[in-house]
């Protein structure tokens, strides 16, 4: 017969013998929730962010209560999943769960914690948790491991590196939106910054230094100075992908790094916006005249002024075709009568009649057209008020 070396319990009365201890000392002797009675955490007083496994990530919750617990929580389950090294793998349940879990294979433990109390109206904030445990470590484990402990979570205040960044005025990278030969409208200065605040949005939930620093408006462009060189870069793209327009990169010395000894540059990433906009009247090397109906990334759609049809032009094929602006006069005009092959308009100014040659597509009498001259030619360019 055995006995257990530690406190001489015959394998009879204490179950199977584990590398010669009883199933009570074996649990005595390998303990698996180490717990510290204390665990320290930080919470960014700037932005709610905090660490996770030593990356500070953004809050799932920015009420403060709530983020409170939430850092707390986080640093628990670090701290609970560090001192569980003798299980493969763990759950976490609730409370009530884990006092009906019997069947545990081997290698698996259930975890489950609550709060005891709590102080959370100065920093640091404290929060007291009870841990309780189940686990199987040995296949020869009759009873499982059921463990409880109590640890004090304690939080407190600090500024997060990218936030002691944002406050001395830090930068990496300047992004600069600029036009090709053209004005830079309003209208378009609003739909790019309101572009660049949604996307930015999205960039920091990857990239923290994606933050805006600062942005400036000039007669030429806007200027937004960026945390990040691959969030003003993901930026332009951006943009381009909206607008159309060429990327370009510049870079500028701007010290060495003390720690590195290495070159400190930053980059200034460019994207001009082709000179052509929605409404433009264009033609081509075979002196077809066109209306630019929209813009992209990819090229443009442009309705031909004789047909009235529509196709989309990529910008390798608008630079072959050596489309470019019209010189044109644009005057407004009411449709006053059709022949199969004509239209007749009124000028709305002089009162002054025309013809014109009537389009493919059905037009409509006592309706005002805006009518372009290019080179002598009248072209139907669209109805007033129309898209």
């Amino acid at each position: 017969m055995r006995f257990c070396y530690r406190c001489g319990i015959s394998e009879e009365e204490g179950g199977p013998l584990i590398n010669g201890l009883c199933q009570v000392c074996f649990r005595k002797e390998n303990p698996i929730l180490l717990l510290p009675g204390e665990i320290n955490t930080e919470l960014c007083q700037n932005c709610g962010s905090y660490k996770k496994r030593g990356v500070w990530i953004d809050p799932q919750n920015y009420e403060l209560d709530a983020l409170i617990f939430e850092v707390a929580e986080n640093a628990l389950l670090e701290a609970i999943e560090d001192s569980l090294d003798k299980v493969r793998e763990f759950d976490v349940v609730d409370w009530e769960e884990l006092e009906e879990v019997e069947e545990i294979p081997v290698g698996k433990a259930f975890v489950a914690f609550r709060v005891l109390d709590y102080h959370i109206e100065h920093f640091p904030a404290i929060i007291v948790y009870e841990i309780r445990v189940k686990a199987r470590i040995h296949e020869l484990q009759v009873e499982p491991h059921d463990e409880t402990v109590t640890t004090t979570v304690y939080i407190r205040q600090t500024v997060c590196p990218r936030c002691q960044k944002f406050l001395a005025g830090y930068y990496e990278a300047i992004l600069q939106v600029r036009v090709e030969d053209r004005e830079f409208t309003k209208e378009e200065r609003e739909e790019i910054t309101k572009l660049v605040q949604e996307k930015v949005d999205e960039i920091m939930q990857r990239d923290r230094m994606g933050f805006i620093q600062d942005t400036i408006e000039k007669e030429e462009g806007i200027d937004f100075y960026m945390g990040s060189t691959s969030a003003a870069r993901k930026l332009a793209n951006a943009i381009r992908e909206k607008y159309g327009g060429v990327i370009s990169e510049a870079y500028e010395l701007v010290g060495l790094d003390r720690q590195t000894s290495k070159e400190v540059y930053r980059t200034s990433v460019t994207i001009r916006l082709p000179k052509f906009r929605k409404g433009d009247v264009v033609e081509d090397r075979h002196g077809r005249v066109y209306r630019v109906e929209s813009v992209d990334g990819k090229g443009m759609r442009l309705k031909n002024l004789e047909t009235w049809e529509s196709d989309h032009f990529d910008w390798k094929t608008v630079k072959r075709e050596k489309i470019d602006l019209a010189e044109h006069e644009e005057r407004k005009a009411l449709l006053m009568g059709q022949t199969p092959t004509e239209a007749q308009f009124m000028d709305m100014e002089t009162y002054e009649t025309f013809e014109v040659r009537k389009p493919k597509e059905k037009l409509e009498d006592g309706e005002v057209y805006k009518i372009v001259k290019v080179k002598g030619r009248l072209y139907i360019k669209e109805k007033e008020g129309g898209e």
